[in-house]
């Protein structure tokens, strides 16, 4: 450690600084989650959706953009992805500066560009049947995982197969594919 000139301990300032932008990081996502939350509220939209903007919002959260901006627009960005999609003018009414949140939904649906098929049946089947937020997580990362194995299957099978596997009930599952093929397709996944 290093010393001042009365032989006083100088505490390393880097350290105090990571303390505190690690409580400042935290309290954006807080403040961002509920403005998520508010806005979903007022909308009435669903707690998939909710969930999958908190997720969205959170990978835009550093950058620099006003949370009431980025909310809104990882809510609409989440309803499109979910099919339960609604107008872009309910979430713009939120919103000071909708320039911003033009260019957030255009860096969102770069984002989201990227996803694969699969995990988009997953989230249609979460919207549906309102699965937790961590069985659908847990239920995209398996399929991750084994996205070799999973090439030329059916892609609702292999949704309902990733879901199954991360907890959710095989009853609810069973208007998207087979309980069969559900299972054939669980052994696959590891």
């Amino acid at each position: 450690m290093d010393k001042d000139f009365k032989m006083r301990i100088i505490f390393d300032m880097r350290r105090r600084l990571k303390k505190y932008q690690k409580v400042a990081w935290v309290l954006k996502h807080v403040e961002l989650e509920k403005e998520i939350r508010r806005f979903a509220s007022t909308l009435s939209i669903p707690q998939s959706c909710v969930s999958n903007a908190t997720l969205l919002a959170k990978q835009l959260a550093g950058r620099g953009f006003s949370p009431q901006a980025l909310a809104a627009a990882a809510l609409y960005m989440a309803c499109r992805i979910m099919k339960t999609p609604r107008p872009i003018k309910d979430f713009v009414d939120f919103v000071d500066d909708v320039e911003k949140m033009k260019r957030i939904l255009r860096e969102l649906s770069a984002l989201t560009k990227n996803m694969s098929q699969i995990e988009n049946y997953i989230a249609v089947i979460v919207s549906r049947i309102n699965v937790p937020v961590a069985a659908a997580a847990s239920a995209v990362e398996l399929i991750k995982r084994n996205r070799k194995a999973l090439q030329g299957r059916n892609p609702w099978a292999a949704a309902a197969a990733a879901l199954w596997l991360s907890g959710v009930d095989i009853s609810l599952l069973k208007q998207f594919a087979s309980p069969s093929s559900i299972k054939n397709i669980a052994r696959i996944l590891k």
